[in-house]
C-alpha cells in the first residue's frame, strides 16, 4: 500500500494544509529579519572594529615615532656622557700632575720666603737700637 500526495497545496484535507504554507511563509519572513538584523550587527560591528583598529594602528605608529625620537636622544646623550667622561678623565689627569709638580716647587719656596723672612726680623730687631 503507497500513498502518495501531491505538493501540499493540493494535498488539502480540512484546512490544516492550507495553514502550513501561510505559517511557512510568515517563519521565513521572520527568519529573513532576523538574519537581515544579524547581518545589520555584524555590519555594524565590523565597522566598529575596522574604525579601532585604525585608531590602534595611528596610536601605535604615533607611539613608533615618539620612542624612536626617544631612543636617538637617549643615544645622543649617551654619546656625550661618554664624550664628557673622556674629557673629564684627561682633565683630571692634568689636574693630579700640574698639582704634583705646583706644590713641590711652590712650597719650597714659599718655605725659604717665610724662613728668610723670619731670620731678616730678628736680625732686625737686634741690629736697630731701642727708641726711648
Amino acid at each position: 500500500l503507497h500513498l502518495s500526495c501531491p505538493p501540499p497545496a493540493m494535498c488539502e484535507i480540512s484546512g490544516v494544509a492550507a495553514s502550513q504554507p501561510v505559517s511557512e511563509k510568515q517563519s521565513a519572513a521572520e527568519l529573513d529579519l532576523v538574519l537581515q538584523r544579524h547581518q545589520n550587527l555584524q555590519e555594524k560591528l565590523a565597522e566598529e572594529m575596522l574604525g579601532l583598529a585604525r585608531s590602534l594602528k595611528t596610536n601605535t605608529l604615533a607611539a613608533q615615532s615618539v620612542i624612536k625620537k626617544d631612543n636617538q636622544t637617549l643615544s645622543h646623550s649617551l654619546k656625550m656622557a661618554d664624550q664628557n667622561l673622556e674629557k673629564l678623565k684627561t682633565e683630571s689627569e692634568r689636574l693630579e700632575q700640574h698639582t704634583q709638580k705646583s706644590v713641590n716647587w711652590l712650597l719650597w719656596a714659599m718655605l725659604i720666603i717665610v724662613c728668610f723672612i723670619f731670620i731678616s726680623m730678628i736680625l732686625f730687631i737686634r741690629i736697630m737700637p731701642k727708641l726711648k
